[in-house]
């Protein structure tokens, strides 16, 4: 008989989630609004950027979750939300793309008078250079004519919180037994691991999608507001976070897991100047911290093993077909 354990590890709470909206949205203009004279140095600014928009989004994760609501419920929730954050990063993503063809124009011009001129071959490195020197020089100065709204990207974090505290709390509450939460992980590992090294992740990390899958906050005391964490991190964290409350794993020992997962995943980023995935981070943490819970039959191991050779080989095919 399949195992399961209804979501009664912390009562409903009705208030809980305009609370943590809230203080998301104070959080964000306090940090919009920090005083440039008093900021910190641009990598810690960054990791506390980071580290805020965690803390706050986890907060409204767990404020979706406290509504208890049926599992079709956060499935409308979360698709609500999906047709929300398409319309609100639509002018974010034209915006973007309007700065790159602006941009592009004295490229191509460049390249046409190279190519007419003769300088080919050794010299194309020097007009690369010129051109991405003009690139960046029409883009900042487009970028100041024409300023990204701070409130329509604000909107636009609530609604991507909204998809993934919808599909990820529908996704965790649907899962029967603890030892199915560990093909979970697996699969929030390996296509983690196969986006950054198929070069997935960097294509949507240098296009105009990019506003459609990461949310943004404010770096204190810079006034900018850069690209942090993706939408299926915390689509992911809200998983595991309701599968800690159904089958009454810890709330507090697993929140603080999947917590960790990020911070670690932001510093090495960081440190290394190079951007990492969260998800292994968040799947190995949360498997090792429940793992005398997922007890497994004999006939459960063969079966996830098949489903990890599955899904290799699944994600190799698709590397393979994508180049």
């Amino acid at each position: 008989m399949a195992e399961w354990r209804g979501s009664f590890g912390m009562s409903r709470n009705l208030l809980f989630l305009p609370a943590a909206v809230g203080g998301w949205i104070l959080l964000y203009f306090a940090a919009l609004f920090f005083p440039p004279e008093a900021a910190l140095p641009q990598h810690i600014a960054v990791f506390i950027a980071a580290t805020i928009l965690t803390l706050a989004s986890a907060l409204v994760v767990a404020g979706f979750s406290r509504l208890k609501q049926h599992r079709n419920v956060y499935l409308i929730i979360g698709l609500l939300g999906l047709i929300a954050t398409f319309y609100c990063a639509r002018p974010l993503v034209n915006r973007s793309r309007l700065l790159n063809r602006s941009g592009d124009i004295p490229g191509q011009i460049i390249y046409l008078t190279g190519e007419q001129s003769g300088l080919v071959g050794i010299s194309e490195p020097l007009l690369l250079n010129h051109r991405n020197e003009n690139f960046k020089a029409i883009n900042h100065q487009l970028e100041d004519e024409f300023p990204e709204s701070a409130e329509l990207i604000l909107l636009l974090a609530m609604v991507q919180l909204t998809l993934a505290s919808g599909i990820g709390l529908w996704i965790g509450e649907g899962i029967d037994e603890i030892a199915h939460l560990l093909p979970v992980a697996i699969v929030a590992t390996v296509a983690d691991i196969w986006s950054v090294s198929s070069g997935a992740t960097a294509k949507i990390v240098v296009s105009s999608a990019i506003n459609y899958f990461l949310l943004r906050f404010p770096m204190p005391g810079y006034g900018s507001i850069p690209y942090l964490i993706g939408l299926t991190d915390f689509l992911f964290f809200a998983i595991f976070f309701q599968a800690a409350v159904r089958f009454d794993l810890g709330v507090k020992k697993n929140v603080l897991l999947l917590l960790t997962s990020f911070f670690i995943a932001v510093a090495a980023a960081i440190f290394f100047a190079t951007g990492l995935p969260v998800l292994p981070f968040m799947a190995i943490l949360f498997v090792v911290g429940n793992y005398r819970r997922m007890t497994m039959k004999k006939e459960e191991v063969r079966q996830i093993i098949l489903f990890v050779v599955f899904i290799i080989i699944a994600f190799t095919l698709i590397s393979k077909f994508a180049n």
